[in-house]
């Protein structure tokens, strides 16, 4: 196809300050259908019209069409595992060893701002920085960063981008079941009901214990994969949480990070021939059993303060976007090829509504003059306070004026 149908374009290109060129020519790119576009661009309408009602509700400013809430964002490194296998080497995998600096976004799902205790999506976007390699997709800008986007359910209620255009028609209106089920006129999509049900059930003590995953698949290097983090082996948690506060949430993920770090292993689950595990249906969670996860990375998130006014900010208007990566990997299926465009277009209208630049970091520091003390002044280094001498421990405290 040579050429794609905008809708609107007078209307679109105003709404969203988004050359209308360069959104046909990121189509073309990718192969997009003429029904597809047509999609898209209802769906970039419709998000848009959720930022703008959803304002009307939480206030400013304007946020994000989905996972509005921020339940923090901390510092973190993304190191590549030693052992990671061969056939999984590519893009930010390449070196094994490497470690990364990141920053992770944790969220709740919901457009509206709510009390955490509401069942929901939790969400966890990382986005690990300083990453060799050409941009896949030229104009998230090439900022050397690669952006991981998760929930901690494993599938969608979205089969694919046709199925997200409809339901986004009725979720601008704040319809929330309409699409999936309706009497008059007749209408029942059971399996997208049952995971939307499955997707705003649950509820989490902190975000640092739950299991997060991609729903969609990647392309990393010649295997098709998705991915997920899940906690490292030996990382203890709260017994019981208050979950009474309208915030707990973010309370708990500092609270935790005060005395202690945190760890994810990140991992994979290739796509197998002749199981059933499609590219374009996101509501089929592909089987564990068929394809174990395999963990090829690890995140460690050191001791921290997190709360911070500067870093509220930042956490609020930082972007994501699965397509922000180098070569070696690419996000495949009509939803994210979708989100390519909405992401893009919904994030570029909530920050020229909000009258702020859309921070793409370089590492942890949030300041304009990058320093090393910048980047650590709101770590917190924890030694332990040993009541004797510990000589195979070389964090051990000395004891007065004791000399080792």
């Amino acid at each position: 196809m040579n050429k794609l149908t905008t809708l609107g374009v007078s209307v679109f290109a105003a709404l969203f300050g988004f050359k209308v060129q360069a959104l046909d020519e990121t189509a073309l790119e990718m192969g997009m259908s003429q029904p597809e576009y047509d999609a898209v661009q209802s769906s970039i309408l419709s998000a848009r019209e959720i930022s703008r009602r959803a304002e009307e509700y939480n206030g400013r400013p304007y946020r994000r069409d989905a996972h509005a809430k921020a339940t923090g964002c901390v510092r973190a490194t993304f190191t590549v595992n030693p052992d990671i296998p061969a056939r999984f080497k590519a893009s930010l995998f390449e070196h094994e060893g490497h470690q990364y600096p990141a920053w992770i976004r944790f969220s709740n799902g919901d457009m509206l701002v709510q009390a955490d205790k509401k069942g929901d999506a939790r969400g966890m976007a990382i986005k690990v920085m300083n990453v060799p390699g050409d941009p896949i997709a030229p104009e998230l800008g090439a900022s050397g960063n690669q952006d991981f986007i998760m929930t901690n359910v494993p599938a969608f209620f979205n089969r694919n981008i046709f199925d997200y255009a409809e339901d986004m028609l009725f979720l601008a209106k704040f319809e929330r079941t309409k699409w999936f089920i309706s009497i008059f006129p007749p209408r029942f999509h059971p399996k997208q009901f049952y995971r939307a049900i499955q997707t705003v059930s649950t509820v989490i003590d902190t975000p640092l214990d739950a299991q997060y995953f991609s729903m969609l698949p990647y392309q990393l290097g010649k295997n098709t994969i998705k991915f997920s983090t899940k906690p490292c082996k030996g990382m203890t948690f709260p017994g019981k949480v208050d979950r009474s506060p309208e915030n707990y949430l973010n309370t708990q993920l500092q609270e935790q990070l005060l005395t202690d770090g945190a760890c994810f292993d990140f991992m994979v689950q290739e796509k197998v021939t002749g199981k059933y595990m499609p590219i374009d249906d996101a509501t089929v969670i592909w089987s564990e059993k068929a394809s174990p996860f395999i963990p090829i990375a690890t995140i460690h998130i050191p001791p921290q303060l997190i709360n911070s006014p500067e870093q509220t900010e930042f956490c609020e208007n930082v972007s994501m976007n699965p397509w922000r990566a180098v070569d070696g990997w690419e996000p495949l299926g009509s939803l994210n090829r979708a989100r390519r465009l909405v992401y893009k277009a919904v994030s570029d209208y909530r920050h020229m509504m909000n009258k702020v630049p859309t921070p793409e970091p370089t590492s942890w520091c949030l300041k304009e003059e990058q320093t090393e003390a910048c980047k650590t002044e709101r770590l917190i280094e924890t030694t332990p306070n040993w009541p004797f001498k510990r000589d195979f421990d070389y964090l051990a405290r000395p004891l007065g004026d004791e000399k080792y």
